[in-house]
């Protein structure tokens, strides 16, 4: 956690005193989502330019070159497939256990 909070967030070692460890944490998961947004901007763009080539037999959309924004990870296709299922059982059950 330090090393993130002195690389990318570019925190002094007197930020690291200063602040606490779930300030420093709120900043590491806000630099992430940061991130997988700047992804997306330039996955559209590539998704623009590979959809208007004509070579493909689907379109590709910007989740399936960037992955999927879940819970402050990034998931592929078949890992949030996997997560949906899963919330979508759990779900279930609560409703089946509520119901009774």
């Amino acid at each position: 956690m330090a090393l993130a909070a002195l690389g990318p967030l570019r925190l002094t070692h007197e930020d690291l005193w200063r602040l606490s460890w779930g300030e420093i944490e709120d900043l590491v998961y806000a630099y992430r989502y940061r991130e997988y947004l700047e992804s997306a901007k330039r996955a559209q763009h590539a998704a623009w330019i590979m959809n208007a080539s004509g070579n493909l037999k689907h379109p590709v959309r910007v989740e399936d070159l960037v992955g999927h924004w879940v819970d402050g990870q990034v998931m592929s296709k078949s890992e949030y497939f996997e997560y949906c299922k899963a919330r979508i059982q759990r779900n279930k059950e609560k409703r089946r256990k509520g119901g009774d």
